[in-house]
């Protein structure tokens, strides 16, 4: 795995952990947590970019190879697990296919 593919998994990670820490604190302290609010918030960001960039590199110079591996990251959009971004996670299963076509 390239590691551009491993920094968009990471970011992805990041943001995951980061809104279930500000969603546990914020239940223990009983007001708005705001520190793990902005690092979820930062970290999406942060994948998105790196997304777009390699999409739009694998689009003129067909690299890296392992973009479809992000393809994995819309099951969790289809599976219904974040609720409201269903369509938005959708559009990351398109990209599973990159893998089964070979690109010259």
């Amino acid at each position: 795995m390239t590691r551009r593919i491993q920094y968009a998994y990471f970011s992805f990670l990041l943001s995951a952990v980061s809104i279930l820490a500000h969603s546990f604190v914020s239940m223990l302290a009983a007001k708005t947590e705001w520190f793990f609010f902005g690092l979820a918030a930062l970290s999406f960001i942060v994948f998105f970019f790196l997304f777009a960039y390699s999409l739009m590199e694998f689009i003129i110079t067909k690299e890296p190879e392992d973009l479809w591996k992000l393809g994995f990251l819309g099951l969790f959009g289809l599976l219904g697990l974040i609720p409201g971004l269903t369509p938005l996670f959708a559009i990351f299963s398109l990209f599973g296919l990159f893998g089964t076509r070979e690109y010259i």
